[in-house]
């Protein structure tokens, strides 16, 4: 069965278009967290996802509760995409016989599903290149009821055969490729919206 595009496909595609060089102007942010008055701040090397000091500069709740440092170096480059507002991340745990307890994740806003778009073709492809070692998907999860922002999840797709070690090396994977990727997807979209 094929399923027709909307009506309005021409104003959908201005839409698409629009959405791609509003992330352009939104990112990718220089220094998203860190500043010169950061004591781990170093000028040649400006603010990086493996920064000391990321994990307590990405939580808001900083010296308390750093983001996990596993996590870390992608939050700080979904924080850097410019267009995506993480609010929450896993490391990923295992449970005492070394089973995956809580499975790797980053919760996330996004004001756009064209970016969201995006972001799922990007993880797909590093998929498909091998890259990953799992699937990984961007699902609409759960957010507080008193919340009414939307909020997103990177996570892998569940699947029997998932183990911890290997999910957190496609958290470094994604951190280190996922940008350039992202934002190819993008330029791909508003191509194609033309």
């Amino acid at each position: 069965m094929r399923i027709e595009p909307r009506q309005d496909s021409a104003a959908r595609k201005r839409t698409v278009a629009r959405e791609v060089r509003r992330a352009h102007a939104l990112g990718p942010m220089p220094d998203p967290i860190c500043c010169a008055h950061c004591a781990d701040y170093r000028p040649p090397a400006g603010c990086h996802r493996y920064c000391p000091a990321a994990p307590r500069r990405l939580s808001s709740e900083g010296e308390r509760s750093p983001v996990e440092p596993l996590v870390a170096p992608l939050v700080f480059e979904l924080k850097k995409l410019g267009t995506f507002h993480p609010c929450w991340s896993c490391e990923g745990h295992a449970d005492e016989a070394g089973g995956l307890q809580k499975i790797p994740r980053v919760w996330f806003y996004a004001d756009s599903v064209v970016h969201i778009r995006s972001l799922a073709e990007a993880v797909h492809r590093l998929f498909a290149a091998g890259r990953l070692s799992a699937r990984w998907q961007v699902v609409l999860t759960y957010s507080d009821p008193d919340n009414p922002d939307t909020t997103f999840s990177l996570e892998p797709e569940p699947a029997a055969d998932l183990v911890l070690p290997a999910l957190q090396r496609d958290l470094r994977v994604m951190a280190d490729e996922l940008a350039l990727i992202f934002w190819r997807s993008c330029d791909l979209l508003a191509a194609q919206a033309g």
